[in-house]
C-alpha cells in the first residue's frame, strides 16, 4: 500500500472516530416530520448520465424530489444549497471522489447515504464507505431494488410523528386526541404541543425558555419559565409519561428507553 492510501484510510479512520461518538445525537436532530404534500428531496451524484437520468426519472415517478449531479463539486454545492434527505452517491467520480463528497457530508449531516459501486476489488473503501454510508449497491442494480432500500433507510430516518406511543399511552397531534388505556384522556392545546416538542427533539435536554420560544406564538401572552414545570407535571400524570425526565439544572427531556 503506497503512502497515499495509508494517508487516506488514516483520515477516514479520524472521521469515523468523530462520527461513531456523534452519530446518535446527530441523528436524533436530524429527525424531521415530513407534511403532508412536502416531497422528499434525494441528492442523485452520478458521472453517467444513462445512469443518471434513469434513476432520478424513476424515482420522481415514485414522488420523489430529485436533484441531480454530475460529479464530486457539483454534489457538494447542491449539498450546500438544497434541503437534502437522502443522498445516492457514485465512488468514481469526477474532481472529487465519492469519499472526498461523503467525509464532506458527515462532517455537517448524518442523512441517510446510500452508495453505488460498478467494483468490489477494492476492499478498504468498500469498508470504509459502509462504516460511513448506510450501505451499498453494486451496478448494474434494479431500480425496484434501490427503491425498496431507499424506502427503508427513510423510514429509519424519519419515522413518523403524528402519532405517539409510550406503552399504554396514545397521542394523535393532528387531531389533539390522546387515550391511556384505550380510554380518552381530556388534553388542553399547550400540553399536545408541549410534548410534541419533546418528541421532535426526543433524546435531547431542552431548557424551559427553549420549550416556551417553540410553543408559544408571538402573539401568545409568554409565560414564566416555571409554567413548564406545571405542564410537564400534568403530562406525567395525565398520560403515565415516565420517559419525561427532569434534566438539573437544564429543563426537560423525552426519552423511550
Amino acid at each position: 500500500m503506497d503512502k497515499r492510501s495509508r494517508q487516506r484510510i488514516k483520515r477516514i479512520l479520524s472521521l469515523l472516530i468523530f462520527y461513531e461518538m456523534t452519530r446518535t445525537e446527530i441523528r436524533k436532530s436530524f429527525i424531521i416530520k415530513m407534511r403532508g404534500d412536502e416531497a422528499v428531496r434525494i441528492l442523485m451524484v452520478e458521472d453517467e448520465a444513462p445512469i443518471r437520468e434513469g434513476v432520478c426519472d424513476y424515482l420522481s415517478e415514485c414522488d420523489y424530489e430529485m436533484i441531480a449531479a454530475s460529479d464530486g463539486q457539483e454534489a457538494i454545492d447542491l449539498f450546500d444549497s438544497s434541503e437534502v434527505h437522502l443522498v445516492l452517491l457514485d465512488i468514481q467520480l469526477p474532481k472529487k471522489n465519492g469519499l472526498e463528497v461523503l467525509e464532506y457530508i458527515r462532517r455537517k449531516s448524518s442523512i441517510p447515504a446510500l452508495m453505488l459501486t460498478a467494483f468490489s476489488d477494492e476492499e478498504y473503501q468498500l469498508k470504509a464507505f459502509s462504516q460511513l454510508a448506510d450501505g451499498y449497491i453494486e451496478k448494474p442494480f434494479s431500480l425496484p431494488v434501490l427503491k425498496a432500500r431507499i424506502d427503508a433507510l427513510m423510514k429509519r430516518y424519519y419515522p413518523d410523528t403524528e402519532v405517539f406511543t409510550y406503552q399504554n399511552t396514545s397521542v394523535n397531534f393532528s387531531s389533539y386526541t390522546a387515550t391511556l388505556f384505550g380510554e380518552k384522556v381530556d388534553m388542553n392545546a399547550k400540553e399536545i404541543e408541549i410534548l410534541k416538542c419533546l418528541v421532535d427533539h426526543e433524546g435531547q435536554a431542552l431548557s424551559r425558555q427553549q420549550i416556551i420560544d417553540q410553543v408559544w406564538k408571538e402573539t401568545d401572552e409568554i409565560p414564566y419559565d416555571r409554567v413548564i414545570d406545571v405542564y410537564m407535571k400534568e403530562l406525567r400524570k395525565k398520560l403515565a409519561l415516565d420517559c419525561i425526565i427532569t434534566i438539573r439544572n437544564v429543563g426537560y427531556k423525552l426519552e423511550r428507553l
